[in-house]
């Protein structure tokens, strides 16, 4: 039994070699501010911003209006002769520039809200050492700069701004913040609410890039202290640790809050039955919550009267506690839904912290709201719909955030994929792990379906901004794609350990830093011992798409005695990956081959020596369907069609 392909019927192969080999994927070497082993170096250096914030929530007119006092601390060795400030809630202006690129079903708007929106600002005063510094300044869009009149040092020197401001809170905030309309009062999630310095660093210098509502941030790290002054109803929960328990709680509900944080199970600070009893009292005045969160790029906060509040100890491989938290309406409460949301914050945060880097807050807080899913340093906010399955990947998403980019800074806005799809790529394993596998997928996953998506010739490249994509796109080349190569480094090129280890040592040495995807590249190849620049060079910043075929299937006889069999795989497009063959002999042996990605330095073809003296049954490639392989109908050969 003979199978051969000629010459005419075989595929072209588009395959370059030695453009996907090519050694110069590298075009800068390492320096003292970032080393070439793609972790920080010996000088390198981020400036800080911490802020005191006194706010307040008025829930008759909708607004939030408060003071912030930012210290700014130049570490760089430059002077700076002006600053860069976020003003991020100006993206609901009438006239910013996000409002005028948003589709209007965009998620990213305020979706048709016609609202006095954005920030507004009655005063700055910026002092050095005490003493006020002349300066001016400037509002762009969702941008705001501070021109001084004498340069800020570098190498330490420090510089406050304190702003007075207040703004109309969005009902749909670009899926980031809202109000929620529910029984027993509003749901307000507060993000984006204070100026915020944008981030100095060493690769381009300011971060100015508008806030388009795709893109989400990128921020200096520092200590927040703040205040929340809100309606005596409300229970306020915010990032950080609640520093004044004693004067916002009822005894019973403090007593209970304590309770929490010494029990495993879940801990009924405030039950329905009483938020439906409070609903209609009316508590005059106001209570103000105090917060703190140390080395943080931001917080946010949320506020009702209407929350159901349960808690529960997560537990640290160190020894040390945090806090699980959620907070919901009564309409979101039971069993299907987020009354396990303390179980999957629980066990969410303990797995990240067990596998990745011990989680730094002192609580991890969930809200249940009219914002379908977004992040913040120590709190997240998921649809108030979502249940069982759907609410547990949501929540588990957002707060695999707290690692990618709370914990390692990256620049979100710019690079998207380097949250997102980390993200995506660590929720695949927790989810496997929660519960014995209660979410795990029951079907196996189909990386060739995937595949022929990215294959389309009009897809974008992941390292686009997320504002310069197609909406369409952003799921496909922001989330899922680059999960997905991450999972392919793991399983099928690096292996566990060699991932595993350059992966965490990843995380350790840029945890609370600024990485670049050059940083990321050269932190993996370094620690893994492997050359990868191919995968980043075609997975990353191209759309390369992959496709092996079997062109040729020869029998090897010596005097007449079956001896092996060669089979010839062709790399029809750009990409190269390992080659995965089973073979499967007319008695029914089943072989399982893996011939690394190497075979592809300089062949478009490979012919693999297959030693049998029994005729082969079939071949498949890629058999599980691991592979990106864009076109699996030329994958199989069987030897009763042939």
């Amino acid at each position: 039994m003979v199978f051969t392909v000629s010459a005419q019927e075989k595929p072209r192969s588009i395959y370059d070699a030695h453009e996907a080999f090519a050694p110069n994927f590298y075009t800068q070497n390492g320096n003292e501010y970032r080393s070439a082993n793609g972790y920080p170096g010996p000088k390198y250096w981020q400036n800080r911003a911490d802020y005191k914030i006194d706010a307040a929530l008025n829930d008759v007119e909708n607004t939030v209006s408060g003071t912030v006092t930012i210290s700014y601390k130049n570490n760089s060795p430059d002077k700076l002769s002006f600053l860069w400030l976020q003003l991020d809630q100006n993206l609901f202006a009438v006239n910013s520039r996000g409002n005028a690129v948003i589709a209007g079903k965009s998620r990213y708007g305020a979706q048709g809200e016609k609202f006095d929106g954005g920030y507004k600002i009655s005063s700055i005063a910026v002092d050095e050492k005490e003493k006020p510094v002349k300066f001016t300044q400037i509002v762009e869009d969702t941008r705001m700069q501070i021109r001084l009149a004498e340069p800020l040092q570098g190498n330490g020197a420090s510089i406050k701004i304190k702003i007075n401001y207040s703004f109309a809170i969005p009902k749909n905030g670009s899926d980031r913040m809202g109000r929620l309309n529910t029984k027993n009062g509003e749901i307000y999630s507060i993000g984006q609410w204070f100026p915020r310095m944008c981030v100095y660093d060493d690769v381009i210098g300011w971060n100015t890039l508008p806030y388009w509502g795709a893109g989400e941030f990128y921020c200096e790290y520092g200590d927040v202290d703040y205040t929340i002054t809100a309606p005596a109803s409300h229970i306020v929960l915010g990032s950080g640790e609640l520093l004044n328990p004693q004067e916002v709680f009822t005894p019973t509900e403090l007593k209970r809050w304590n309770e929490a944080k010494l029990s495993d199970k879940v801990i009924h600070v405030r039950t329905e039955d009483e938020v439906n009893q409070s609903a209609s009292a009316i508590q005059k005045g106001t209570k103000t919550w105090k917060y703190k969160m140390l080395n943080t790029r931001d917080v946010a906060w949320a506020s009702s009267k209407a929350f159901v509040l349960d808690a529960a100890r997560i537990n640290l491989a160190s020894g040390k506690k945090s806090l699980a938290v959620s907070a919901q309406p009564v309409e979101s409460n039971g069993q299907d839904a987020y009354g396990r949301g303390v179980e999957y914050v629980k066990t969410s945060i303990e797995y990240y912290s067990k596998t990745l880097f011990e989680y730094s807050y002192p609580m991890a807080i969930n809200i249940a709201s009219n914002v379908s899913g977004m992040e913040y340093p120590g709190i997240v906010f998921c649809g108030w719909k979502a249940k069982n399955q759907d609410l547990w990947f949501t929540l588990d998403h957002e707060f695999g955030h707290n690692w990618f980019p709370m914990v390692v800074g990256s620049n979100e806005r710019k690079y998207a994929w380097m949250d997102e799809g980390f993200n995506i790529f660590i929720n695949g394993l927790s989810r496997d792990n929660f519960n014995g596998g209660e979410y795990k997928s029951k079907d196996a996953e189909n990386v060739h379906l995937d595949a022929k998506t990215w294959a389309d010739d009009n897809n974008e490249f992941i390292m686009l901004l997320p504002d310069a994509m197609k909406e369409r796109s952003i799921g496909s080349q922001i989330y899922n794609k680059p999960g997905e190569g991450l999972a392919l480094l793991r399983n099928e090129i690096l292996g566990k350990d060699r991932f595993d280890y350059a992966f965490r040592e990843y995380i350790k040495n840029w945890a609370f830093k600024h990485p670049t995807p050059n940083d990321f590249f050269r932190s993996m190849d370094n620690a893994a011992g492997e050359d990868l620049s191919w995968f980043w060079k075609g997975w990353f910043l191209n759309n390369w798409k992959m496709d092996q075929a079997i062109t040729d299937v020869k029998e090897v006889k010596m005097d007449k005695q079956l001896k092996s069999v060669n089979i010839e795989i062709t790399n029809l497009q750009q990409l190269p990956m390992p080659i995965l063959l089973r073979i499967t002999t007319q008695s029914g042996k089943v072989t399982n081959l893996k011939i690394g990605v190497d075979v592809w330095m300089r062949n478009n073809t490979w012919t693999v020596n297959f030693p049998t003296n029994e005729a082969l049954k079939s071949i498949v490639i890629d058999a599980d369907k691991v592979l990106p392989d864009m076109d699996d109908s030329n994958n199989t050969w069987t030897a009763s069609a042939n």
